[in-house]
C-alpha cells in the first residue's frame, strides 16, 4: 500500500466517523423532541379528563369552552411545551348542566 492509498483510506475513514457521529447527534435531538411533545400530550389529555368531567384547569394551561349543538361543546386544551410552542387538543364533550 503506497502513501497516497493510506492518505485517502484514512480521509474515507474519517468522513464515515463524523457522518456516523452527526446522524446520532440528529437522533439523539429527534429523541428529545418527541419526549417533549409526548409529556405534552399526556398533560393536555390529563386536563382534557378532568374539565370534561367537570373539575377545574391547571394554571399551565389554557381552556376554552364554547357551545356547538345539540348539547355539545367544543372543548379546547392549549399545553405549553419545553420549546417554546404550544400543543392545542380539541374535543367534542357533552354540555354539562
Amino acid at each position: 500500500m503506497t502513501l497516497l492509498e493510506s492518505i485517502i483510506a484514512s480521509l474515507l475513514l474519517a468522513v464515515t466517523a463524523v457522518v456516523c457521529l452527526e446522524a446520532t447527534r440528529g437522533a439523539a435531538a429527534l429523541q428529545r423532541n418527541s419526549a417533549s411533545w409526548t409529556t405534552a400530550v399526556a398533560h393536555a389529555e390529563a386536563e382534557l379528563a378532568t374539565v370534561s368531567s367537570g373539575g377545574q384547569s391547571s394554571g399551565t394551561t389554557r381552556v376554552t369552552r364554547r357551545a356547538w349543538r345539540d348539547g355539545l361543546d367544543v372543548l379546547e386544551i392549549e399545553v405549553p411545551t419545553a420549546g417554546g410552542a404550544s400543543l392545542r387538543l380539541t374535543r367534542l364533550v357533552e354540555r354539562t348542566p
